[in-house]
């Protein structure tokens, strides 16, 4: 058996000549979660037995409609719109129309009956109504200092539409190896540690995109959703609703499903600390084992409107509210000023608003006829330099008080603040605990060596080590 292949993490990742018994396809060893991976069809197995430990695959893969089969009676129900721009495919009941694509705006939609099976294992009904949705949109829009006009409008509001998005909820056992070097000290006496930790537990019904339209990052900022209220599917949830069709598979994102559960490992790996060490040295390896996925439709209010060749999208947690979003500013130049010079602005802006007022009072003395001062000689000169600086005494108050604390304060304060319907950071691993699995931590503590520094004098000190 011959493994290699690149490096991923702190260890190695090769193929070997074992196949997979669910599809003959290649085993490639995977460090990161210490064991074999068909990334054909996603089974993991273990790297000694060979024995399937868990799997990134579906146990339902949604099959094809053969031309010219018939539907089965419970997707009969249902009709397919295809966007002919970007390609999206949205279900929904026969009740339910559709005028534009949510996800390019594009109103050019194809009708057509379903070519592949739907069937999600669960869904989380929307508790969010359009209204809400609307009203979380207009709160939006505030926390931008100039919004083109067209996103105010009626039209764009309207375009909010309630969607079901696929998602995978990953489960798996995590392992976390945790290694150190501590220091303590006591008396005189600095000690050092090697320290092991082995952390055990598990997560539950993590969360993933299964469209390539609302990508992993969007799907985070507005989780977690509550899955405790997810229900069996059943077609009247669809119901004035749409809901869109996976194209990413588990299988094909498992890297980011590694990194995302890495994180997590990292993540409560830094909670084992006690105090009683000083830590330096910290590494976290993390394994997963009994992975497991669940097909879901999450509910979002979504929303993508093109302005000047981008696209801008609006998302709502159909279930908590939660809002994350992008929209173009066009600053005006004050604002510019404000945001590139910080606190120095109101002397930049009585700069030049001094330049100005000289410029026009030097104008001003040469449309006197009895003026005498040569254009741009040395007396020119220092008389625009001299009116420039009593300008700048003159203005740099006014500016100051009238302006600062009304206006420029205010915005260097906004500017500093993040807005809060910015991508947010994936949820805390605490969302995700599966708190009806067991969690363990060993510890290995080991001593290492000491020393002790006795002070011979003012300038000398003498270490001794034991």
């Amino acid at each position: 058996m011959a493994i290699g292949g690149t490096a991923f993490g702190d260890g190695l990742s090769g193929t070997i000549s074992k196949k997979c018994d669910g599809c003959a396809g290649n085993l490639t060893f995977d460090a990161s979660i210490g064991a074999l991976v068909c990334h054909q069809c996603g089974r993991v197995y273990d790297a000694k037995s060979f024995e399937q430990t868990g799997s990134f695959a579906l146990k339902f893969r949604e099959k094809e409609y053969e031309e010219g089969e018939d539907v089965s009676a419970e997707d009969a129900d249902k009709q397919e719109f295809v966007c002919d721009s970007c390609g999206a495919q949205i279900v929904t009941d026969k009740s339910t129309t559709a005028t534009f694509c949510s996800f390019c705006g594009s109103p050019t939609l194809i009708s057509r009956r379903l070519t592949r099976q739907f069937k999600p294992d669960m869904i989380l009904p929307f508790k969010v109504t359009k209204e809400k949705a609307m009203s979380l949109y207009d709160e939006f829009l505030e926390t931008a200092d100039k919004v083109p006009n067209d996103f105010k409008s009626a039209k764009v509001r309207e375009r909010i539409k309630g969607i079901y998005m696929p998602a995978w909820l990953v489960s798996a056992d995590l392992k976390t190896d945790i290694t150190a070097s501590g220091m303590r000290h006591e008396d005189g006496i600095q000690a050092c540690y090697d320290l092991t930790r082995v952390l055990k537990f598990g997560l539950a019904d993590v969360p993933f995109s299964g469209s390539k339209k609302l990508g992993q990052r969007m799907l985070e900022a507005v989780e977690p959703f509550e899955m405790k209220d997810a229900v069996d599917f059943k077609t009247p949830f669809l119901q004035g609703f749409y809901a869109y069709k996976y194209d990413n598979l588990p299988e094909d994102m498992i890297d980011k499903i590694e990194d995302r559960f890495s994180d997590y490992g990292k993540d409560c790996g830094k909670r084992v600390w006690d105090g009683k060490y000083e830590i330096s040295g910290d590494t976290y390896l993390t394994s997963m084992t009994g992975v497991n996925v669940k097909y879901c439709l999450v509910p979002v209010w979504f929303m993508c409107y093109e302005y000047e060749g981008l696209y801008y999208h609006f998302v709502v947690n159909g279930q908590t509210g939660e809002v994350c979003g992008r929209l173009p500013v066009k600053e005006r130049l004050a604002t510019k000023i404000i945001n590139k010079f910080g606190k120095f602005t109101p002397a930049v802006l009585s700069a030049l608003s001094s330049i100005a007022l000289a410029v026009l009072f030097m104008a001003y003395i040469y449309a006197r006829a009895d003026a005498k001062i040569e254009l741009f000689s040395v007396g020119f000169w220092f008389m625009m330099i001299y009116c420039i600086a009593i300008m700048f005494v003159i203005t740099l108050p006014t500016v100051y008080i009238f302006f600062y604390k009304r206006y420029i304060n205010k915005q260097l304060k906004k500017s500093s603040e993040k807005s809060p319907y910015e991508l947010d950071k994936k949820p805390d691993v605490e969302q995700y605990f599966a708190y009806d699995s067991k969690i363990d931590l060993q510890k290995n503590d080991r001593f290492a060596t000491a020393m002790a520094v006795t002070k011979v004098n003012e300038n000398q000190s003498q270490v001794h080590f034991f």
